[in-house]
């Protein structure tokens, strides 16, 4: 019924990042030949089970369809602990809109044998299972330049210039000392810096 989904990150009242949201919602339902729209402002702000204003941080899970049907979930968000990471090749695979159906991208997980994954596109990074990437080389923060999924963290940050785009081959990792895993949960403070000898 919902195959769609926005995840914002709620505290204190506020949803958070909601006009990269919109314009994701706007992008998916125009590319995907939808009559309707959808104002995520309307939905949040309407829902009459949303959490108390508290400093906690929240899931706003909101499922969507192409026809403007809406169901929106709220739960306390805790950073993922990630111990072990290695990559992965994601095949012919694609993600094109965030469709609530991620069998293959869970299958992958499931049988690397590792807490994350790091997915790869003909010897191209991609992106993790459920994050974008970014790579510290020394001086700069650099994000895949044709990721899996255009995440709504990561439009923010290359828009003020915090990190840069440009494409990313397995066999470049070396000149990479850290890396991190952004989301529209994590703040990019919040997001861990994780050393590159990692990637097992």
């Amino acid at each position: 019924m919902y195959p769609l989904f926005e995840t914002i990150r709620y505290k204190n009242g506020v949803a958070e990042n909601l006009s990269l949201h919109q314009q994701r919602v706007d992008y998916t339902l125009m590319q995907l030949g939808a009559i309707t729209n959808i104002v995520l402002a309307d939905h949040v702000t309407m829902q009459g089970n949303k959490p108390n204003l508290d400093d906690k941080v929240y899931k706003c899970r909101l499922q969507y369809n192409l026809i403007g049907e809406v169901h929106i979930a709220f739960e306390p968000y805790e950073i993922k602990n990630i111990q072990t990471i290695s990559i992965q090749d994601m095949g012919d695979h694609d993600y094109p809109f965030k469709y609530v159906d991620r069998t293959w991208i869970k299958q992958i997980l499931a049988n690397a044998g590792t807490d994350e994954v790091i997915l790869s596109q003909k010897g191209f990074i991609k992106d993790a299972s459920y994050a974008n990437l970014v790579f510290f080389d020394g001086a700069k923060w650099v994000t895949p330049a044709k990721p899996l999924f255009m995440g709504t963290r990561r439009v923010g940050l290359l828009q003020k210039g915090i990190i840069t785009e440009a494409p990313i081959e397995i066999k470049d990792l070396k000149r990479f000392t850290f890396f991190k895993l952004i989301n529209a949960m994590m703040l990019w403070e919040e997001s861990s810096i994780i050393p590159i000898e990692t990637l097992i």
